[in-house]
């Protein structure tokens, strides 16, 4: 169930509207997603991943390079779900990829389930609703989100930033929180082409105040044999627009790429109590 974003009442759905009893009206896109972002959440007229970065992750993603990332976060889901009918959200779902991917698993394992994906940026909403219409698909934010209190199983949110205040709102007693985070060698290859020093950031900023059912590294070697595919890896990354310009020549000589996936995955469960 969705909430308002302006006084947190229940959203109810009249054909192609989204109303609450304060009568603050939300209308569907024509694409199919629904935009509950503020203009008081916007910290620019067009927030979050623009159309070209959207583009390149796409491109990047449907080729299954990270498909062992989706993959082991469809395998937890399945794993720790406590019913066949479970209630998720993806945090920061950007073009849908994983999102996506993860509908399609449950209902190919008789999983009942009602997934949301959310992310601040319309471009990526406006992508994700290409993969599938079985996800209810909204743009928004993750410091005041959408969503009832203490209605969801399960949240995901891989590379992205949470609202730790906002996961417990909204999680259930004993739901879980899938968290993918990169590691200082993740895509060390594309750091070593671009940066003149490489620095390691600490990762206490994004460890959160949760019981840790489950922690581990994933590393993984992929090989990009041509030119685009290498390209739209690094026009996905933040790491592109850091580029100098006297670096700028390895674009030009970039035919193909052996890359780290180098990730921690991070299981945390709410109070039972």
């Amino acid at each position: 169930m969705k909430i308002c974003p302006v006084c947190k009442e229940k959203l109810v759905r009249e054909n192609k509207t989204y109303k609450c009893i304060n009568n603050h009206c939300f209308d569907m896109a024509k694409q199919g997603y629904l935009n509950l972002l503020l203009s008081n959440q916007k910290h620019s007229k067009t927030p979050g991943d623009d159309k070209e970065m959207v583009l390149s992750r796409k491109r990047f993603l449907e080729k299954d390079y990270y498909k062992i990332i989706s993959d082991n976060v469809n395998n937890i889901v399945f794993k720790l779900r406590d019913s066949n009918s479970l209630e998720i959200l993806d945090i920061g779902c950007g073009e849908g990829y994983y999102t996506g991917r993860l509908k399609k698993f449950l209902d190919e394992n008789g999983i009942e389930s009602n997934i949301t994906g959310i992310d601040i940026s319309k471009e990526a909403i406006n992508m994700a609703t290409k993969y599938t219409k079985d996800v209810y698909w909204l743009v928004g934010n993750s410091k005041n989100l959408p969503i009832v209190d203490h209605s969801l199983d399960f949240i995901t949110a891989l590379f992205t930033v949470v609202n730790q205040d906002e996961l417990k709102r909204t999680l259930k007693k004993g739901g879980y929180i899938i968290h993918v985070t990169a590691n200082p060698n993740h895509l060390i290859e594309i750091k070593e082409l671009i940066y003149d020093e490489i620095k390691v950031k600490s990762d206490k900023y994004i460890r959160l105040d949760f019981e840790t059912i489950e922690s581990y590294d994933l590393v993984h070697q992929v090989k990009i044999d041509n030119r685009e595919d290498a390209l739209n890896l690094l026009k996905m990354t933040p790491h592109y627009y850091h580029i100098k310009k006297e670096r700028r020549g390895v674009l030009d000589e970039l035919e193909r790429l052996d890359i780290t996936i180098d990730i921690k995955i991070t299981i945390y469960q709410t109070s039972i109590d």
